[in-house]
């Protein structure tokens, strides 16, 4: 079984691994199995479990994590998109304009 599609996850647009995409997937594996481990070390010292809880407090964390490493690369990865641009143009790219400003007639 290849793993390439997990391991192409974790590189960047140059297709060396990235720091941020490592971290956040450690991050979010970490998190997964910690809370699991922890559920059943509680379980084994005879503490209650709360199946509500447990499923309202672990999704905003995993989509925190989630949401943390996937906004590090992408500002990262613009980062390297606006160097490369400046660095075979000389261009420094700006934001685009809103558009074409077109008359608006008065049909009275």
């Amino acid at each position: 079984m290849k793993l390439r599609g997990m391991s192409q996850m974790l590189r960047g647009v140059g297709g060396e691994y990235e720091v941020t995409r490592v971290l956040g997937a450690v991050g979010g594996f970490v998190y997964i199995f910690g809370a699991v481990i922890f559920v059943a070390i509680d379980q084994a010292k005879g503490q209650r479990f709360d199946l509500t809880e447990f499923c309202l407090v672990f999704p905003p964390g995993l989509a925190a994590i989630i949401a943390a490493a996937a906004g590090g690369a992408r500002w990262k990865d613009q980062g390297v998109a606006k160097a490369k641009v400046i660095e075979q143009t000389g261009a420094v790219p700006v934001a685009p304009p809103r558009g074409p400003r077109v008359p608006v007639d008065d049909p009275g």
